[in-house]
């Protein structure tokens, strides 16, 4: 388990590695490359107890470099990951964990674990439907890296409550545009959602606003 410099989350923990939807912008993948090691599936039990280590309230990022909701990932160590992070004893800590395949989502919802949906495009928003009707906790979006501008239909949206927006970092092949941003951001607002957006934006105001983490959810 490390610190983070991710601004919405304090550590990542990553009893699991590894990923095969083989996005290009992966950065976690190219992290990998670059230091030679592998990028298949990994599964670190040895990783598993390093909670114990957090004696007061933090962020924690689960599976940061994996998916674990995702069809490759063995149902064994899905279940190893959701049994620790469901322990009464890890109830000061709360648990964001990401993925693209919220259809496989199989949880109880839980005040500390909020689960959100990777959305890049347009053509990734219907992951907001299999995310509600999924998961019944705090769900989030992580709109990054934001690739072009997305619609999104209100009554999906009105059952989120976070949204996490962030550009492509380190390639030229898709320019931010800030219209894509203030749409976004005009829709939260609209909907009373709390909005994140990453200091890599630059955007002209500063608005990191973390969701309030409340049994309504």
């Amino acid at each position: 388990m490390n610190k983070t410099k991710i601004e919405w989350t304090n550590y990542s923990w990553n009893p699991i590695t590894g990923c095969l939807h083989n996005c290009w912008y992966c950065y976690a993948k190219k992290l990998f490359t670059r230091f030679g090691k592998s990028f298949e599936p990994t599964l670190y039990p040895e990783r598993l107890n390093e909670l114990a280590k957090l004696k007061k309230p933090a962020k924690i990022f689960v599976c940061s470099v994996a998916d674990l909701f995702a069809e490759w990932t063995p149902e064994k160590w899905r279940e190893l990951v959701l049994d620790e992070i469901q322990k009464p004893e890890y109830n000061h800590l709360t648990f964001q964990l990401l993925t693209k395949n919220p259809e496989n989502i199989r949880l109880e919802a839980k005040e500390n674990i909020w689960i959100g949906a990777t959305i890049t495009n347009q053509m990734e928003t219907p992951l907001i439907g299999k995310l509600i009707n999924s998961y019944k906790g705090l769900k989030f979006l992580s709109l990054e890296p934001i690739l072009e501008f997305i619609k999104f239909h209100d009554l999906f949206l009105k059952h989120i409550n976070w949204v996490i927006v962030g550009k492509l970092t380190g390639s030229k092949k898709v320019k931010l545009n800030n219209e894509w941003i203030l749409s976004i951001k005009n829709d939260c607002r609209q909907l009373g959602i709390p909005i994140f957006l990453k200091n890599n934006i630059n955007w002209h105001e500063k608005i990191q606003e973390f969701p309030i983490n409340d049994t309504q959810y």
